[in-house]
């Protein structure tokens, strides 16, 4: 019985402050608020890729209580898209339903926008690119260039097969022949202008030039 007993006044403290804050939430208002969320597609098969217009974000119209609408943010809310069933290059119409987004409790869909997503699946593609030297300015009229040798010649590259078909070179960062010593080697990074695509291993290639003094 001490149990029910001891410490009175602070058990019914504690009734009467989760009774108002219940009160409090079932009597607010409900709102209708409208948030951009990620896009989060899993169980992608190793051998695919998506397709670079694939949407990774999407608008979002919800409702409930202020406090609980608080809750949702880029940060804590997703859409899942499971992608299981897509083994092969191919193209399936995702329709947005409340048991892909987790919404806290109390809160619902209202509608998101768009209410459907088209999810295009390419084969992933390995592909090796030639490494091209890009530099700074304009070689300068004292300055002869005799040789120049890049180790390694090609770096691999990896991504979506329509943006590897369009892949022909990757350049390295730009360089100034005025602060290259002949014969030094010179370790640089080479550039990706396609976000699509990834290296494959290290970005560094090492440059060496032969130059001569022009009289």
């Amino acid at each position: 019985m001490s149990l029910f007993t001891e410490n009175i006044p602070a058990k019914l403290l504690s009734i009467l402050i989760a009774f108002l804050l219940w009160f409090a939430l079932v009597d607010e208002p409900e709102l209708i608020e409208t948030v951009t969320v990620p896009v989060e597609y899993r169980n992608l098969a190793n051998n695919l890729d998506l397709s670079p217009d694939a949407p990774n974000r999407i608008q979002l119209q919800v409702r409930g209580a202020r406090t609980r609408l608080n809750e949702v943010s880029p940060d804590r809310t997703n859409i899942v898209l499971d992608l299981t069933s897509m083994s092969e290059p191919s193209s399936r119409t995702f329709t947005i339903q409340d048991n892909a987004i987790n919404l806290p409790p109390t809160v619902t869909l209202v509608r998101a926008i768009p209410s459907q997503l088209r999810v295009k699946l390419e084969r992933r593609m390995h592909k090796d690119l030639p490494v091209t030297i890009t530099y700074e300015e304009p070689i300068p009229s004292y300055l002869k260039v005799i040789s120049s040798s890049i180790k390694p010649e090609r770096i691999k590259v990896v991504g979506p097969e329509s943006r590897i078909n369009m892949a022909n070179a990757l350049a390295t960062e730009p360089i100034s022949l005025k602060d290259v010593k002949s014969g030094a080697p010179l370790r640089v990074n080479v550039l990706l202008t396609d976000a699509e695509l990834s290296i494959v291993g290290s970005p560094l290639v090492t440059i060496s030039f032969q130059t001569t003094q022009l009289p």
